[in-house]
């Protein structure tokens, strides 16, 4: 080779090794989507996740009116970097933000930026009914639980209620369907001429073409139950004078079991203390019925329960006992005429107490889901772990396994979620779609809430 030859290619391979690092240096910022893409004028606290490419975690994250450098009312309170793909953003819109289209801008520390155009929008608050809205309005304490349906047709999640503050209740009825893909969608349910008050804490259970709302607390304590139609999309009040229905409580815990054709009620917070009596009620004749066993579970609030098909019954989970100032970690199964205790095991740490979880059954890997909630009494501890339960009865008597999971919104078993999953949010499970949807959560113990739809796989 000649001296020139070799000074060429000298010459080419330091040209390369400078001009590599600059061209990874200026690679494009691209600014695609904000979910959701919209948001009504006074929203507090919502998370948007803003999709594209070339992200780090140096972020910053601007809303523009589109065309313009003005924010428009719109205040980004927080960036969380996720990926290079995904920027969740927690906004404000105030009430007197501007109706308009928004762009949304990304500037990292290098200097390079990022516009997408007209990605987010804001809307008029409305004056009338909330079934006037596409999306939900941000809250914790709701009720959210799947319909049963088995087909992507029929499968819903419905939420009902809740709080937005610890001093606005909230009596709207949605529906989730086509989880899991790009058509998933929320939509109001207006429930005809009649429905529940707003209200927090409800008894909440769905199955056989039906949901049903029981109890539940605004500035008391309801003694009511109503019952949702799926067929005609449209609410009924059973007459509590003629069908014996539950005492007045909030949080008491709620479960259809198909086996039996009935909806399970189990205690609740009655005011004075924890209450520990058994309801059944039956969607057909609209009735109630306290039933009575030889074991009685520990009175408890806010505790989870879901029909288990391996086990053949309800399966009833946690809960929070004002006497002893504690979340439970005790499990228990109904008969359809008694509770029995059930034993655990676990594969690694121990089985967590938790109040205000969510629980479903995942058909496809036969396992019930445990995931959110709080393990101390005062919010300050919520629960990071998503947790798998199996079950087996070898010896006569059921026994629970708890595995710890590694779920789609957690980067490996024992991590803290996705930060877009909020404390206090409430999860369902889209069994057809094989999707953990999570929506809302509350700040600073109640003082607000969030809005933002979270699912995971």
């Amino acid at each position: 080779m000649s001296k020139w030859k070799r000074i060429n290619l000298t010459f080419l391979s330091l040209l390369v090794m400078v001009l590599a690092p600059a061209g990874a240096a200026f690679a494009q910022i691209k600014v695609t989507a904000a979910t959701p893409a919209s948001a009504v004028q006074g929203t507090i606290s919502l998370d948007v996740v803003v999709s594209g490419a070339g992200f780090d975690n140096s972020a910053k994250v601007q809303y523009f009116v589109s065309g313009t450098t003005n924010p428009g009312g719109i205040t980004v309170k927080q960036v969380v970097f996720r990926n290079s793909k995904e920027l969740v953003t927690t906004i404000d819109v105030a009430d007197t933000a501007d109706l308009a289209s928004f762009d949304i801008q990304v500037t990292l520390s290098s200097g390079r930026k990022g516009k997408g155009t007209t990605l987010f929008s804001v809307k008029a608050k409305p004056a009338g009914p909330s079934a006037t809205l596409t999306y939900p309005p941000a809250r914790f304490y709701h009720a959210f639980t799947s319909n049963g349906g088995t087909t992507s047709q029929t499968s819903r999640l419905y939420m009902f209620g809740g709080m937005s503050t610890w001093s606005s209740w909230l009596g709207d009825l949605w529906a989730y369907s086509n989880a899991g893909s790009t058509g998933a969608t929320w939509a109001p349910i207006p429930g005809g001429s009649v429905s529940p008050s707003p209200r927090r804490g409800v008894g909440w259970s769905c199955g056989a073409g039906q949901c049903v709302a029981s109890n539940g607390a605004a500035v008391g304590l309801y003694k009511e139950t109503w019952i949702f139609s799926e067929s005609t999309q449209t609410w009924s009040q059973v007459n509590c004078r003629k069908a014996s229905c539950p005492s007045g409580r909030m949080h008491p815990t709620m479960a259809f079991d198909p086996l039996r054709g009935v909806h399970l009620l189990f205690g609740g917070d009655g005011g004075a203390t924890e209450l520990d009596d058994t309801h059944v009620f039956d969607g057909v004749t609209k009735t109630w019925k306290q039933v009575f066993g030889a074991l009685v579970p520990p009175g408890r609030v806010a505790a989870a329960a879901v029909f288990a098909p391996d086990v053949g019954r309800v399966v009833m989970f946690g809960g929070y006992t004002w006497s002893d100032v504690s979340p439970r970690k005790d499990m228990y199964s109904w008969t359809g005429a008694n509770w029995e205790f059930v034993e655990y095991t676990t594969s690694l740490n121990d089985v967590p107490p938790l109040w205000n979880h969510s629980m479903a059954w995942d058909p496809s890997g036969r396992r019930l889901i445990v995931t959110g909630g709080f393990m101390d009494s005062a919010h300050a501890k919520p629960n990071g772990n998503t947790w798998y339960v199996t079950f087996s009865n070898s010896t006569g008597a059921w026994q629970a396994t708890w595995t710890l999971a590694s779920v789609g919104c957690q980067s490996a078993a024992g991590s803290p979620p996705d930060p877009v999953v909020r404390e206090g949010a409430r999860m369902a499970y889209d069994p057809v779609a094989q999707v953990m949807v999570s929506f809302g959560g509350e700040l600073a113990g109640g003082e607000s809430s969030y809005g933002n739809t979270v699912e995971c796989r």
